[in-house]
């Protein structure tokens, strides 16, 4: 399931502001599906899908979030730039971090989405109220045997592993940094396309980890199985 991503560096967890994207917006963000010292087992699995799926009354929002999102692969279609839909959460327990919530709608793009090549690379760029980069994703994808009228999702994690620990299913202090979710689907013509929204979660403060280990990136892309896709309703 998991790969290290290439050319991953080794760090040092104490603190993580080597990881800083922009003022007030920390990389190390929550919603962990696997504990650490300083994540609340609020954050485990049912936690992490009923934020995507919207089920907690946020707190507060924030305005000016924008994404860049583009693709690449037999042909590269236009990037475009949509505002981000983001809303924040308080946990109820002491260390358990704040995250974030964003959502890109792409029903502004039409119909039909936003069109992308069956085998290929989707970039989504996160950018704050000040325009300065929070995260660039890079998510690789193949669905040539999808097919037409189907539909299918990608859900791609990016943690801090400890050295050592990155070939283990479930490492004792891996921290998940930032998830994003894309939904795809297949016209009756075959044609692939992003479609109805896209929706990360990060972080609104850092998580401080002095535990003197060395982590590397790894990047977890999961799909369903099983059916790996479904009818268009």
């Amino acid at each position: 399931m998991g790969r290290r991503l290439k050319g991953a560096r080794r760090l040092k967890l104490s603190p993580l502001r080597s990881l800083r994207k922009g003022p007030g917006l920390l990389s190390p963000p929550s919603a962990s599906p696997v504990p650490t010292p300083a994540v609340s087992r609020t954050l485990l699995g049912n936690f992490e899908e009923s934020l995507l799926r919207g089920r907690f009354a946020p707190s507060g929002h924030i305005e000016g979030f924008t994404a860049e999102i583009g693709a690449s692969g037999s042909y590269c279609p236009q990037h475009v730039t949509l505002p981000v839909t983001v809303t924040f959460f308080d946990v109820s327990e002491q260390n358990a971090p704040a995250p974030f919530l964003g959502i890109v709608d792409l029903n502004p793009l039409g119909r039909k989405g936003y069109s992308v090549p069956k085998v290929g690379t989707i970039q989504v760029t996160l950018f704050n109220p000040n325009q300065t980069v929070v995260k660039m994703f890079l998510v690789t994808f193949d669905f040539s045997d999808m097919p037409a009228a189907h539909m299918t999702f990608l859900r791609h994690r990016l943690f801090l592993v400890p050295v050592g620990e990155e070939g283990n299913a479930n490492p004792t202090h891996r921290l998940l940094c930032y998830l994003l979710h894309l939904r795809f689907r297949s016209s009756r013509s075959g044609r692939l396309s992003l479609h109805g929204d896209i929706r990360l979660l990060f972080s609104r403060r850092s998580l401080e980890l002095d535990t003197g280990l060395p982590y590397e990136l790894q990047a977890v892309t999961e799909a369903p199985h099983n059916p790996r896709y479904s009818p268009l309703p």
